[in-house]
């Protein structure tokens, strides 16, 4: 529906459509906008930020970049972050951690790699877990539906019985941010009944290696002798009764293992004495027998008996394919849930088999962006990495609060400018008011946009963005299935841009021109960049262009990488260990668990019983096939069939409210109130309630206004949220966890 919406977004009456400075104090609520050229916007810009960068350091310029996965900043997304690792800033606002960063980058803590993609035709069974694909993955939909006509089995978790969840053999009605303990439980069944696979466990994970009981630590060969390598760690041979090194460098024992123990409690002598130790696999199985289904059930809300079945499901309907996205992203606990689920799909031993996650060979590509164009020098001084090594600071991925505070306070240091590509700050991250003031707190704020959204609004100088049908894309990969990631398209420009309109990469080549960087971006020549791009595939520019409907490379599916032999041995997996790691050393040595206990939603009845009284119901969010994000609700063809913001909640709680369909409500959280219209779904448990987000934008032709970002009279979900309360390994804020009320509101 969004693409049949494409002639009203292309030739929407408040679309940007020339460059434009503001002429009046930020305070004003009229800036005084005045038109301009486009030399003198792109001057004004690399001005900025060579002043900042000269005085400050380039750290000192923070980027705001919209998602690739929901925008069409897809097409320019690559450049964009090349001139931020070229200009030197490691400060790029962009989300990941609530979108996808736990998928990707969470997911590597235990299989070295992220989560991959279903193989659907071939899985017996499919685990979607937070993610509707009807709402956010539409190709992954068509891919389910099929897999589901042909007999596999389908189980679902979400809150919401919502798209495939319809369908499904099983729908898991878990309570928001509880998941981790649904995770553990599901677990603990497949082990007490010894549906798991034995071999993968023992062979391919880290579950033979001992960890001591006196120090929670891995055994390491240091322990064993004066000359025992450090590095090594240690398994106990059964059948010859004594301990063995493994080196992780390597991916294999130093000797021959008969019969890795797995299970159990071993004494292993020490050079200080008998050490009580319990393989990796142990620790995990004792973890899990601590949440029984019952105990589960209490939890979460899923009934006991739902959730042997479902542990029988997963290890009968084997192969299993999973995939999660922003259901599991958006809490506070999310990287050790996702960590519960990782190693509740290492059980079935699917991952990268065929009918289980699979890592599509996508036609190699010339990365336009690697991290290395980031001096590590500047890498080091990413806004948040001190706070959290292992999260998204790493790859030079701030999170809105944090750049925030350093807006405001100074802290680590100043960000005194921020060029903005789309990302509409004010609603699509918690703190409306403090993202307000962060903003207009700067020497220069630029952004480049379709249409003047509440954040583009508070800029210097804003940009006009042509929209994806009046320029070039280039596309190597579509996914969600290894035909589709062999695909290789340059998408045509349909129409000429209106106005001015000027496409992302254009936009970032001729900034780099003026801040000195020409020679890295090809001259300012996208053609060029392409070629550089295409290069490894073999394809090029001019087969793409003589054929629009694009090409395909042929690549053959791969499986079981981790076992194809070298002159090394096993490839194994990129994890310290070369195992998968279901005991994580490296959470350890950060301060983090080593094993995924479940901990509670920052705010639950159980973690805050101070505000359960007040706020009694469980808050959370979901999308909205109509839109993307905060885009699209000024196109009439989109709004009337979504034209008023909703709050689902279950018929009981409505009734104990006063509270009937259609009516007006305000939800309120300890941070802020938003409007909303009810909508009853006795599908939701009594005590969850659902709200949309992204609301803002009037649409004219249907008479329909628009919200403000905060304030009473906001419909803004994201201001609801506690903007610092966030997961400590990625920083993620609890969107889709928290603790409300509703009451009626006002026409």
């Amino acid at each position: 529906m969004k693409g049949r919406a494409a002639p009203e977004l292309v030739y929407a009456p408040d679309r940007l459509l020339y460059p434009m400075r503001r002429t009046r104090p930020k305070s004003d609520p009229d800036a005084g906008w005045t038109r301009i050229g486009w030399d003198e916007a792109l001057s004004f810009t690399a001005e900025r930020m060579r002043a900042i960068a000269e005085r400050y350091g380039p750290e000192a310029v923070a980027f705001s970049v919209t998602t690739p996965s929901g925008t069409a900043v897809s097409d320019g997304f690559p450049w964009i972050h090349r001139l931020i690792r070229t200009f030197g800033s490691p400060n790029m606002v962009w989300a990941e951690e609530l979108c996808a960063w736990h998928r990707d980058y969470a997911t590597a803590f235990t299989f070295g790699v992220d989560i991959g993609t279903p193989d659907f035709d071939r899985a017996g069974c499919l685990l979607l877990w937070g993610h509707n694909p009807s709402t956010a993955y539409l190709a992954q939909a068509t891919a389910v539906a099929e897999a589901t006509a042909r007999g596999a089995a389908l189980v679902v978790v979400d809150p919401r019985r919502a798209g495939p969840a319809a369908k499904a053999d099983q729908w898991l009605r878990v309570r928001p941010g509880t998941d981790g303990a649904l995770a553990l439980g599901l677990a603990g069944v497949m082990l007490a009944e010894g549906w798991y696979d034995h071999e993968f466990i023992r062979d391919w994970t880290n579950g033979p290696l001992l960890v001591r009981q006196d120090t929670g630590r891995l055994l390491i060969a240091g322990d064993l002798s004066a000359g025992g390598d450090p590095a090594h760690h240690v398994a106990w041979d059964r059948a010859a009764g004594r301990p063995v090194p493994y080196d992780p460098a390597a991916g294999r024992f130093t000797e021959r293992v008969g019969d890795p123990v797995l299970s159990g409690t071993v004494t292993c002598p020490t050079r200080s004495g008998s050490v009580s130790c319990v393989p990796a696999f142990e620790a995990y199985a004792a973890l899990c027998r601590q949440y029984p289904p019952e105990r589960v059930t209490h939890i979460t809300g899923v009934p006991a008996g739902k959730i042997v079945e479902t542990a029988r499901i997963l290890w009968e309907r084997r192969p299993v394919s999973y995939f999660h996205w922003t259901g599991l992203e958006q809490h506070t606990n999310a990287t050790q849930t996702v960590r519960a689920l990782s190693l509740l799909y290492a059980l079935t031993g699917c991952f990268d088999a065929p009918g289980g996650n699979v890592r599509p060979s996508r036609p190699p590509v010339n990365d336009l962006a690697p991290l290395s164009l980031l001096p590590e020098a500047q890498r080091a001084k990413a806004i948040g990495l001190a706070e959290r090594p292992l999260g998204p600071a790493r790859q030079g991925w701030a999170t809105a609060a944090d750049v925030y505070r350093a807006m405001l306070h100074g802290t680590p240091y100043p960000v005194r400018g921020m060029v903005g590509f789309g990302s509409n700050l004010l609603l699509s991250a918690p703190g409306a008011a403090t993202a307000r003031a962060a903003l207009a707190s700067l020497d220069f704020l630029v952004y480049a946009d379709l249409f003047l959204t509440p954040t583009a609004a508070l800029a210097d100088v804003v940009l006009p963005v042509s929209s994806a049908w009046e320029r070039e894309g280039l596309r190597v990969g579509f996914g969600p299935t290894q035909d589709g990631e062999s695909f290789v398209q340059l998408r045509r420009q349909v129409v000429a841009p209106r106005g001015e309109a000027r496409s992302d990469t254009w936009i970032v080549c001729e900034l780099a021109k003026r801040l000195g960087l020409d020679d890295q971006f090809f001259g300012g020549n996208e053609d060029a960049g392409h070629r550089f791009a295409l290069e490894p595939t073999g394809v090029t520019l001019e087969q793409l262009r003589a054929s629009p409907g694009g090409v395909r490379v042929p690549i053959a599916a791969r499986y079981k990488r981790y076992a194809a032999t070298g002159a090394d041995g096993p490839a194994g997996f990129a994890t310290p260990s070369r195992r998968v790691e279901i005991f994580s050393a490296q959470l350890l040595e950060h301060g983090q668990a080593p094993l995924p206990d479940y901990v509670e939603p920052a705010a639950s009845p159980v973690s805050r019983p101070d505000l359960a009284g007040r706020f009694p119901l469980r808050l959370t969010t979901a999308k909205v096939v109509q839109f993307c994000h905060s885009q699209h609700r000024s196109l009439p063809r989109l709004r009337r069939h979504s034209p008023d913001p909703l709050v689902e909640m279950h018929p009981d709680a409505a009734q104990a409210r006063g509270i009937i369909g259609g009516d007006w409500v305000v939800v309120e959280t300890p941070q802020a109130t938003m409007r909303a219209r009810a909508r009853l779904n006795p599908s939701l448990a009594p005590e969850v309630v659902c709200s949309q987000f992204g609301w803002w934008q009037a649409c004219e032709p249907l008479g329909l206004g628009g919200y403000d970002a905060d304030g009473p009279a906001s419909s803004n979900y994201n201001n609801l949220i506690d903007p610092d309360t966030a997961d400590p390994i990625s920083g993620t804020v609890a969107l889709r966890s928290s603790l409300c009320q509703i009451r009626r509101g006002d026409p």
